[in-house]
């Protein structure tokens, strides 16, 4: 268990200030000097920058392929810096570039520091390679050729260098292929190549500085990787302490954070920062912070809104700079909030999910200032915060616009960045603020006692309006649903241009972001999540085929709420069954689990556990800390109790027992399962799983999943006869849907059926009971057989969904992306 960290420690945090060292002097200068960022709008002291050079002149030559935006005059770039240098500097910030930190030249004394020379050495020899012609046959070189491409060469020439030659390696990273020479030197060289830091210039990346320290991060893209270890070095060589680094897979580039005080931070996901580095981050204490409100961004992932920076921006206290197109929840593109909280033994737990962003910021008591669709395409949103009341802005339309504006009074400091936002970034994107001055604020609504770790009653009251899945009961009866946004659905296909790829994931998002709006309107509470490349699920907005959950009332052997966990033949699939989802989309209300994945091994048996010890035996744990465990029992329908293990054993594929829960057709008012089996071992399946939840099955001989030919609504079920090849079951079907589950029997056919018809889903919100189907869906069915579903809800819900269902969503149909959280 991590310590309770209370306000008075959390001030003493941030980086200490070197008691030695090249920033000693600064403390002549500056007043309780530290190295951490506590709120957006503190005073900036000091900034680090990094100087168009020889890599952006590399850059321009294919800007595309650099990552930038557009073509662009290298001089007038350099220019523009400059002057954004000057500015910061007269307005008494302390600036350092990136080239300055490692020639030393910033401090006269390193000219003759070893240390410091010995260190920019190690990182150029390993930034420098040589390599033989792939025409050159190795056997042909003699010792002294061999000598001439060795470590012991290129360590000669890295100590024949001078700093400022050291530093051009380091920044171009080059490669210098040879062969043998017929006369003259021993060996010629045939090619030099570089992987030039072309975006090095834009330093807001590589780091994030929290109310903890400097965070190193981790870059999405991989030409931009190498530059958080350039980053490393120069806080080596400045003596600042780094309080933590983001490992693999996790994602975070420092666009997407804002401090906002000690008690909040923002940090967005999405396109180029992810939530395994959050969870990582709040795992280790790395925020400084009592909340974390995670901006997720899973309906737009757009290059143009990379990063929360590129929408939104601090330029007062309390006055937020946004893009007014990601506001609202009638918006395509707009932003959800979860919202974490750290307890009093250091843990964060999620204590509201999937409130609409700019709705978040009011309640926190922002200020909101909208900035045109034109605006943000300026770079109007990513200006610079230097507090003292001043804020940088490169585009004279945004700052008319705040300006106009009654909600601030900053001074607003224009500079023309023009010619350097062709490189996809504007001031904001271009520093990396080290050090701001910790200005004492009063307590208010917004802040922390400075003796308590306690929310003040505003906030939780706003809280607790609207707080998480897991604690809360909710009084209209609306029904609530986990979800999986499609952010890595669409794979790359051999043959389809990269442009196509992001065009059709687009497409795929804005279905879905209609799907979502069309839920909420209605009263239907969602916890949505996403899905990552390198979880390797694509197929995960299928959330509701490995699991199924039931309240205390449904099985009346327990007084716990039920989480029930299937065992996948697909091997892939059962990857989503992730720790994050596990932790944070299902505690802390459901704390039984019946965990039927033994069956994936030939064990007919499964384990009466906790989401804890599941996440545990199965090594699903993204962080360094584990959850704290919980006891569970364990329970068998064989002789053999299963056993835990922190991995599980080898799949035995032909021995399995398999069943997704799509197979399985619930009347939960009757305690009726409707099951097609395709085998014996499925039929033994369902047997084990009907008397552990204290369910009766009717068992169906089809190849189909039962989803796919039944649904049962409140007073209604769809039923297609054709899908069984036995007249007689389908008559023992309709009879049970009938008689024992009380249902009036509409039949589709055999082609509706195979459009999806019955893969519909019926729930509840703002007391009304609506029926949800995709626009192909409900124009498959007649004109009759509207009138009569219409006849059973208040509304039929729809939505077109075609992307979605021609990249291959229309087989698992509407039902499977909604996984019921009863």
């Amino acid at each position: 268990m991590k310590p309770s960290i209370s306000n008075s420690q959390l001030a003493n945090m941030a980086s200490p200030f070197p008691t030695k060292g090249p920033l000693y002097n600064l403390s002549g200068k500056y007043k309780d000097l530290s190295f951490n960022q506590v709120h957006e709008n503190d005073e900036a002291r000091i900034v680090i920058l990094n100087e168009p050079s020889l890599p952006q002149w590399m850059g321009s030559i294919h800007p595309n392929g650099s990552l930038y935006e557009e073509p662009l005059d290298l001089s007038k770039a350099k220019e523009e810096h400059k002057l954004f240098r000057e500015l910061l500097e007269k307005e008494g910030c302390t600036v350092f570039t990136v080239r300055e930190i490692l020639t030393g030249s910033y401090d006269q004394s390193k000219s003759e520091d070893i240390q410091h020379r010995v260190k920019l050495e190690d990182f150029a020899f390993n930034s420098m390679h040589y390599e033989l012609d792939s025409q050159q046959n190795v056997q042909e070189l003699s010792t002294e050729d061999k000598l001439l491409i060795s470590d012991q060469y290129k360590k000669k020439c890295i100590e024949c260098m001078s700093n400022e030659q050291l530093v051009e390696v380091i920044l171009t990273r080059p490669t210098i292929r040879l062969r043998k020479s017929e006369r003259d030197t021993e060996l010629l060289s045939t090619e030099y190549s570089f992987k030039p830091l072309v975006n090095l210039i834009f330093q807001r990346d590589q780091q994030i500085t929290t109310a903890a320290g400097i965070v190193l991060a981790s870059l999405s893209s991989p030409i931009r990787a190498p530059e958080v270890q350039v980053m490393k070095l120069c806080f080596e060589i400045l003596g600042l302490p780094i309080v933590g680094e983001i490992p693999e897979p996790g994602k975070l580039e420092g666009g997407d954070f804002y401090p906002v005080g000690r008690e909040l931070c923002l940090i967005g996901v999405g396109l180029r920062s992810n939530f395994y580095s959050v969870q990582y981050m709040m795992d280790n204490d790395l925020f400084g912070t009592t909340r974390v409100a995670v901006v997720k961004d899973y309906f737009d992932q757009n290059q143009q809104r990379m990063h929360l920076d590129t929408v939104c921006n601090i330029i007062d206290e309390r006055v937020m700079l946004i893009l007014e197109d990601i506001c609202g929840e009638d918006s395509p593109i707009r932003r959800l909030v979860d919202e974490y909280t750290r307890d009093d033994e250091g843990n964060y737990h999620l204590t509201r999910n999937d409130v609409e962003y700019s709705q978040y910021l009011k309640e926190e008591g922002f200020d909101l200032i909208y900035a045109s669709n034109q605006n943000q395409k300026d770079y109007g949103c990513n200006g610079l915060n230097i507090g003292n009341g001043k804020f940088i802005v490169v585009d004279r339309a945004t700052a008319k616009t705040i300006a106009r504006s009654t909600k601030t009074n900053s001074q607003l400091l224009f500079v023309d960045f023009r010619t350097v936002t062709k490189m996809y970034g504007s001031v904001h994107c271009c520093s990396q603020v080290v050090s701001r001055f910790d200005r004492p604020r009063p307590n208010s609504s917004l802040q922390h006692s400075p003796s308590s770790d306690k929310l003040s009653p505003q906030i939780i009251g706003r809280r607790n309006s609207r707080d998480s899945s897991g604690s809360d009961e909710n009084e209209d009866g609306s029904d609530k649903f986990l979800m999986i946004s499609p952010t890595d659905f669409v794979k790359d296909r051999i043959g389809m241009n990269a442009s196509l790829i992001r065009q059709q994931r687009q497409l795929i998002l804005q279905d879905y972001s209609k799907l979502h709006k069309l839920l909420v309107d209605a009263g239907v509470r969602v916890h949505l999540f996403c899905h990552e490349p390198y979880h390797r699920t694509d197929k995960a907005v299928f959330v509701a085929d490995w699991f199924s959950t039931h309240d205390r009332d449904e099985i009346k052997s327990t007084e716990k709420n039920t989480l029930v966990i299937y065992p996948l033949s697909n091997q892939s699939r059962r990857r989503e069954r992730r720790a994050d989802i596990l932790k944070f989309g299902f505690l802390p209300k459901y704390t039984r689990v019946l965990d039927f994945t033994p069956c994936e091994q030939g064990k007919l048996e499964y384990k009466e556990t906790t989401i804890q010890q599941f996440i545990i035996d199965n090594n699903l744990e993204i962080s360094n800390n584990n959850l704290d465990e919980s006891s569970s029992s364990s329970s068998s329908s064989s002789s053999s109790s299963s056993s835990s293990s922190s991995s599980p054993p080898s799949i035995n594929e032909d021995n399995g027992y398999f069943i997704d829960f799509s197979e399985i057709v619930l009347d939960r008012e009757h305690r009726l399962a409707y099951c097609s089996t395709k085998n014996d071992r499925q039929s033994k399946f369902i047997d084990l799983w009907a008397s552990t939840l204290g369910y009766r099955v009717i068992k169906i001989n089809s190849k189909e999943a039962a989803n796919k030919f039944i649904f049962i609504g409140s007073k209604f079920a769809l039923f297609c006869p054709n899908a069984l090849s036995s007249i007689e079951q389908s008559k023992e079907v309709i009879q049970a849907l009938q008689t024992t589950s009380a249902k009036k029997v509409i039949e589709i056919t055999e082609e509706q059926m195979n459009n999806s018809c019955a893969k519909i889903i019926q729930v509840k919100g703002n007391q009304k009971t609506h029926l949800l189907m995709s626009d192909k869906v409900m124009n498959s069915f007649t004109s009759n057989q509207l009138t009569e579903l219409r006849s059973y809800v208040d509304q039929l819900l729809h939505a077109d969904m075609s992307n979605l269902e021609n990249m291959g969503a229309h087989n698992d149909g509407m039902i499977s992306m909604l996984g019921r959280l009863v």
